[in-house]
C-alpha cells in the first residue's frame, strides 16, 4: 500500500465530533450523499459542514483535502482537478469571505 492510500485511510477513520449533527453524509465509495443521493458534499451538506467548522475554516480545508484524497483513490475515473473542485475549493470561498 503507498503512502496516499493509508493517509486517506486515516482521514476518513477519523471523524471529527463536529461531523455528527451534519445529516448530509458521504456514502462510499460512490461519495453520494447518503440523504439525497447527490455529488457529495452536495449544497446542503457544504452549509452543514460551513456551520460545524465555522469557527475553524482551516480545519475544515484540511478536513476536506483529507476526503478529497480518499475520493480520488476510491474514483480513479474521475479527473483530480473535478474532485478538487467538489471537495476542496469551496472552503477556500468560505475563508475569504471571512
Amino acid at each position: 500500500m503507498t503512502a496516499r492510500p493509508a493517509r486517506a485511510a486515516r482521514a476518513l477513520d477519523v471523524l471529527d465530533e463536529r461531523m455528527s449533527g451534519v445529516a448530509h453524509q458521504p456514502h462510499r465509495p460512490s461519495w453520494e450523499c447518503a440523504c439525497c443521493g447527490e455529488p457529495w458534499p452536495c449544497p446542503a451538506g457544504q452549509t452543514q459542514l460551513a456551520e460545524a467548522y465555522r469557527t475553524d475554516r482551516s480545519g475544515l480545508s484540511i478536513y476536506m483535502a483529507g476526503l478529497y484524497a480518499a475520493a480520488v483513490d476510491e474514483m480513479p475515473t474521475y479527473p483530480a482537478s473535478v474532485l478538487y473542485a467538489r471537495f476542496v475549493s469551496w472552503t477556500r470561498a468560505l475563508r475569504a469571505a471571512m
